[in-house]
Order: structure tokens, then sequence, then C-alpha cells
């Protein structure tokens, strides 16, 4: 019954997603990939927000997300009322007389066919494709790697004519689906691309990572992200600029409300640790690409310890032993202690010690709280706690333990809403 509910629901709200889209006509910015999905799409809204623009709500992503966004309500969980009034709502947007002028979406692919659906009724006219981990995460529930990255394939096909596909020239995935779409095609990444970002530093100093960014070989602007750390912030922001450009929004403007705009919870986030400590947290989700991404920042780090704290990652089928114990071998070229979580983050322990890791700076807990108090043990001013995990890991609730007293968790931290809390 529960399962039937759900698709009368999706049912609904998209059809009045794709009224809505059909009386209104947005300009509609897509935003798919396998790394960053989000943080791209904050850094897009950030650097529209001087135009009329709707963004998806947090990582609402999925068959209830893109209509969500277009009619512009949150979920309503497992509340029948409040669906009944997400419904109601939909109905006053397609009979109102005002909509944003654009549209931001998000979307996402947990199995074969769900992008393909959204693009049978959301025709972009710009796709954003980030990057792909070697692993992806989602995997499992694909039939293999290229069925997944397929699947992403379908939004790049999704522009309109006259339309714009922009992606990360250092991935090789996004450049081979790019070699097959016939759109005006703009590249970006730290390697290649038609915009490129250099000379990338982190600062625990005043928390945040800077960048120049150059276009056609000559320099645009300078771009910083407060409060993250790593290259993926940066990443994640320069197809904002590449949008703000084509839309003719001033550069500079733009690059100021990306400094500016407020970070997506668990997502590199710098935040102010007990007794003097620096934490990292990158808590939100976890996919191989990512947790080498954060582990290599760490490394970088000007620190007296380096600690981290890895929880297991999901989905990743016979993917899985692979992935954590390259984990590992990363972890312990970047940092002083590991604590693991999990069953499937006991491999990322034999890959610490199998890379030179002293047995003693490796300590296997269970779940995430037993690491918080773990850590809690061993902590000492200067220290910086780098923590990652699969959302079931829950890792935030160790973050939790760690944030100093006036930290409020409910303003920072990730899955802080009654509906996760209960779990």
């Amino acid at each position: 019954m529960k399962e039937l509910i759900k698709y009368i629901i999706v049912k609904i709200i998209t059809i009045e997603a794709k009224l809505i889209l059909n009386k209104h006509k947005p300009f509609i910015i897509g935003i798919t990939g396998n790394l960053g999905k989000t943080s791209t799409k904050d850094s897009v809204v950030a650097a529209l927000s001087d135009l009329q623009v709707r963004g998806t709500e947090k990582s609402l992503n999925s068959e209830f997300g893109v209509p969500l966004t277009v009619i512009g309500e949150k979920s309503g969980w497992g509340n029948i009322l409040k669906w009944f009034y997400v419904i109601y709502r939909g109905v006053c947007v397609y009979f109102g007389t005002t909509y944003p002028k654009y549209l931001v979406l998000e979307i996402g692919a947990d199995h074969k066919g769900d992008i393909e659906s959204v693009t049978k009724w959301v025709k972009t006219d710009i796709t954003i494709l980030t990057q792909f981990s070697e692993i992806p995460v989602h995997v499992e529930n694909f039939a293999n790697r290229e069925e997944l990255v397929r699947e992403k394939q379908f939004l790049a096909e999704a522009v309109k004519e006259g339309g714009v596909f922009i992606y990360n020239s250092d991935c090789k995935d996004s450049r081979g689906i790019a070699e097959k779409i016939n759109r005006k095609k703009i590249s970006f990444g730290i390697h290649s691309g038609d915009w490129v970002a250099k000379n990338i530093k982190n600062s625990l100093s005043v928390p945040g990572v800077t960048a120049e960014v150059y276009s056609d070989g000559d320099k645009k602007l300078d771009l910083s992200c407060d409060g993250v750390l790593g290259d993926s912030p940066i990443l994640c922001a320069l197809p904002a600029i590449i949008v703000a450009s084509k839309l003719k929004v001033n550069l500079d403007n733009a690059a100021a409300h990306i400094h500016n705009m407020k970070r997506a919870a668990g997502r590199m986030r710098v935040l102010e640790g007990k007794d003097n400590t620096v934490i990292i947290d990158d808590t939100y989700n976890a996919s191989p690409l990512a947790t080498e991404h954060g582990l290599h920042t760490l490394g970088q780090l000007d620190a007296k310890r380096k600690i981290a704290v890895l929880g297991d990652m999901l989905e990743l089928g016979e993917y899985t032993k692979e992935a954590h114990t390259k984990a590992g071998s990363v972890a312990a070229k970047n940092a002083h202690i590991l604590f693991t979580v999990g069953n499937r983050a006991r491999h990322i322990a034999e890959g610490a010690l199998d890379n030179g890791m002293n047995g003693e700076a490796v300590i296997q807990c269970e779940n995430s709280r037993d690491a918080g108090r773990e850590v809690l043990k061993i902590l000492q001013a200067g220290d910086v706690v780098y923590l990652k995990g699969s959302q079931c890991m829950r890792m935030e609730r160790a973050v939790k333990m760690l944030l100093a007293d006036h930290i409020d968790p409910h303003q920072h931290l990730v899955r802080q809403e009654e509906e996760w809390l209960k779990r």
C-alpha cells in the first residue's frame, strides 16, 4: 500500500510539473554526474542569485525531487497531509502569473531509467555534467559501470537545439559523452578545458580555498570558496561561472556570491572542533574518488596531527573490497591516525596497514558513535580530523560529538531533520 501511495503521488506531482513547465517556460539548467552535483547546483544558484532563480532543495534529485523543484515545495516525507498540500500548491503554481525565470535542476540516478524517464518531459537549455569516479557510487544498482555512465548521458542528450553542454574535461567519461553530443560544448577543469582553474590553495587560518580562473589563456577572475577545502568546491564553482558568463551576469558579482553562499552541510565543510581542533566534515555521502580527494586534501594541510575517520562506502557491488583497500592505501599516505567504521571499512584498515601505517595508529570501530568516543580519547589541540562515509553510516553522529560546544549541529551538520534523528 505504501508503494502504491508513493507511485500515485509521484504521478500526480509529475503531471503538475509538466504542465507548469509548459505554461511558464523557464530557462532550465540541468546538472548530473557522479560527483559534486549538489555543490555544483548550489554554486549555479548562487552565481545567478541576482536573477529570478530557483534550485533543487538540498539533494532532492530523484523522481520526487525534480517535480518538487518545479512546483517549489519541500518533500512531504511520510505525512500524507503534507503531500496533499504539495499537490494543492502545484495547482496554484500552474494557475499563478509569476514564476522563476531560471530553474536549476539537480538530476540523479540510483537505478537504470531514472534520468531517462525525467528527460521525457524535461528538456534543458544548459546541461552540466560533473565527473565520474572510476568506481562510481550506486554502481551496485546497475548491470555494469557503462550502464551507469550511459544513464547520465540522457541529460546531455536532453539539451534543446541552440542550448549548451558544459562538461568536466578532466574526466574521461565526461569527455566521452561530450564526443557524442551535437550541441555547443564548453569544457572546464583543473588540468584541461576551455575554462581552467589554476593555483588552487587551501587555508585553515581563514578557512577556504582559492583559485585563479582562466579562459582562452586569459585570466578572468579570482575565485574563492569560503569555509570549505579541496579541489572539489572549485570544480563545482567553475561551471557556475561559465553559466554566469553565458547569461551575461557580471563575473565578479557571480564570484562574490559563490564566495559568500551558504555551503551545503557535510561536503568538505571546515568546522571548529573541541579543544582547539579543526573538523573537515565530508559526511554527506561517500564514493571512492570523493574519499580519495578528501584524504589528499587532508594530506596537503599544515597540521600537528591528521586524523581520518572513514566509514563504509555502499552500493559498490563487486568493487567493494578493491575500493576500500585503495582508500586505506591513500589514508596511509595522508593521515597520522586512522579510525574505520563498519564491516566494509575493515578493508580500509587492511589497505592502510599493508601500506606502512603503524598498527597502533589504526583503530577499528563498529559504528559512528563508537568512533566519536574513540577519537575524543586521543584528541589534542592542533589536530585536524577528516570524516567521511556513506549516508547510512551516519558519520555526522561522530562529527556532532567532536564539535566545539558553541557550534549548533542543527545549523551545520547533515541529517538533522526530525525524520532523520528518529532513525
